[in-house]
């Protein structure tokens, strides 16, 4: 059993409210550094209430969730610092992508290349701007979860409740194994690439 498994069978329980808190730590925890598959568990949140208003409710949380783990992670990494080997790797590391500016947010949400946002962001805040960043962050979310949100209704109105989500859980796991194969496969070029000078 996962950390995800553990915090939505405590909170589920407690109704709307529950689910809403679970779904702010889940993404919170993801953003810091504790995986949760915040995938997963948004879709089951919008099982145990198919209404619209509790959707952006959800869609809401897991936000405001995600930004409250990047911007403590930011803070921290700003605050203290990075050893300097590892300041230099991931200086070095964004500018091996083809995209090493602040829209890497933004392809992160489909090919996950960039972990731990808040740290990246903290070590690139000569080069990023922290506004810019905010902003391809939302857009990716908008897009990926707002979606998700979209299907989850549909398939709900053609399948029925039990039905639509065992269909979004299948489609959401193809879909994480599909952004980690191209990751991978990103990863794997940007190794055997030629490497760009990594000062600011």
């Amino acid at each position: 059993m996962g950390v995800g498994d553990i915090l939505f069978d405590a909170f589920a329980c407690l109704g709307d409210q529950g689910v809403l808190i679970c779904i702010f730590l889940l993404f919170f925890l993801d953003a810091l550094l504790v995986p949760t598959l915040p995938e997963l568990f948004y879709i089951l949140a919008l099982g145990t209430n198919v209404s619209w208003e509790f959707g952006i409710l959800v869609f809401i949380a897991g936000f405001a969730g995600e930004m409250a783990g990047v911007f403590l992670l930011y803070s921290v990494v700003r605050k203290t610092g990075l050893p300097k080997w590892i300041d230099k790797a991931l200086k070095r590391y964004v500018n091996f992508l083809i995209v090493s500016d602040e829209k890497v947010m933004l392809i992160n949400r489909i090919a996950p290349m960039v972990p731990f946002v808040g740290a990246f962001m903290a070590v690139m805040r000569k080069r990023w701007d922290v506004k810019k960043c905010i902003f391809w962050l939302f857009i990716g979310y908008f897009l990926k979860y707002g979606l998700i949100m979209i299907m989850g209704a549909s398939l709900t109105s053609f399948f029925g409740g039990e039905a639509s989500r065992s269909v979004m859980l299948v489609a959401i796991v193809v879909v994480i194994a599909a952004s980690a194969c191209v990751s991978m496969y990103r990863k794997k070029k940007l190794g055997l690439d030629g490497k760009k000078d990594d000062s600011e």
